[in-house]
């Protein structure tokens, strides 16, 4: 199991997006939409779970990010 965080889920989402339109077969077609709606989950279920992917779980991730470089 891949453990992310939430911008890197942010990030991951973003890289979907840009490659739907470059997936050419029927095989990468059905594997690019089972990855992005998976993707897609976990953001939803964080969100219920946490208030992962709002403005204030985004500046309370970020602000853990700084701590931990501080």
């Amino acid at each position: 199991m891949l453990e992310l965080d939430d911008m890197e889920l942010f990030q991951l989402q973003f890289c979907m997006q840009q490659t739907k339109s470059q997936m050419s077969m029927g095989g990468e077609i059905r594997r690019h939409a089972s990855i992005t709606e998976k993707i897609e989950a976990e953001m939803e279920r964080r969100k219920n779970a946490t208030g992962a992917y709002t403005p204030e779980g985004v500046l309370r991730d970020l602000q853990r990010q700084i701590d931990e470089l501080s």
